[in-house]
């Protein structure tokens, strides 16, 4: 019985990929559909791998995150500068590009 187990882990250690290769399946799987031999590697990698699991929960929760912010732009903060902050950049531009033509 226990060399059963022994050949059952060892044959899932050679399927699963790498965390490096588990990480960057867990992003695409975002963006696509992953293969069904991928699908397999991945879970048996995540089954074995805490942290490769605690990263998918976090860039699930990540992407979550922005698709609900940007479907509510009134609570993103104002994308342009006031006059006066504008002319205060261009003031401090100015100086620095003078003190730096003057060394």
């Amino acid at each position: 019985m226990a060399n059963i187990f022994k050949k059952l882990r060892q044959t899932a250690g050679e399927l699963s990929p790498t965390c490096r290769e588990a990480t960057r399946l867990q992003s695409q799987a975002l963006e696509r559909p992953l293969t069904l031999w991928e699908r397999l590697g991945l879970r048996i990698h995540l089954v074995l791998c805490r942290w490769c699991k605690r990263y998918g929960i976090q860039i699930r929760f990540l992407r979550s995150a922005a698709q609900k912010q940007s479907e509510h732009p009134e609570t993103l903060p104002a994308q342009s500068l006031n006059a006066e902050a504008r002319e205060r950049m261009k003031q401090k531009l100015r100086t620095e590009t003078k003190q730096g033509s003057n060394n």
